[in-house]
């Protein structure tokens, strides 16, 4: 269990990131947890005077949600990480990589996500 936990909703998100700027936080980081039942969990972490404040977003893949760039700069490299391995739907990335901050065209797309992978029998009709 994380301390100091706030669960929000996407529309909630800019004003308490843009909240935490004004209180003087820090912007941590982010992370993320595909769990694979069509949602990833997006934890946003800050700190100020080493309490830490996190703000948990559960997001249905595919969504769109807005990056937090515009506030923290910084988080620029996260976002870009976490669109690009988890298959996040981050729009508006004040520097966005376009999913090549660190795949090739000829890595698996979102290797992060958890990828829903069937197996067909040699030889078995497709109705079994």
């Amino acid at each position: 269990m994380i301390e100091n936990l706030v669960e929000i909703t996407k529309d909630q998100l800019l004003a308490e990131v843009q909240k935490s700027s004004y209180d003087g936080y820090r912007f941590v980081t982010a992370s993320c947890v595909d769990t694979a039942d069509g949602y990833i969990d997006v934890y946003y972490h800050f700190d100020i005077d080493l309490q830490m404040k996190n703000y948990k977003l559960k997001v249905a893949k595919g969504e769109e949600i807005p990056s937090i760039s515009r506030i923290y700069l910084c988080a620029v490299l996260v976002e870009n990480e976490m669109k690009e391995l988890f298959g996040l739907n981050i729009t508006n990335i004040a520097i966005d990589y376009g999913g090549h901050m660190l795949l090739s065209d000829d890595d698996l797309a979102n290797p992060m996500a958890k990828q829903q992978i069937v197996i067909e029998k040699k030889g078995a009709k497709k109705d079994e």
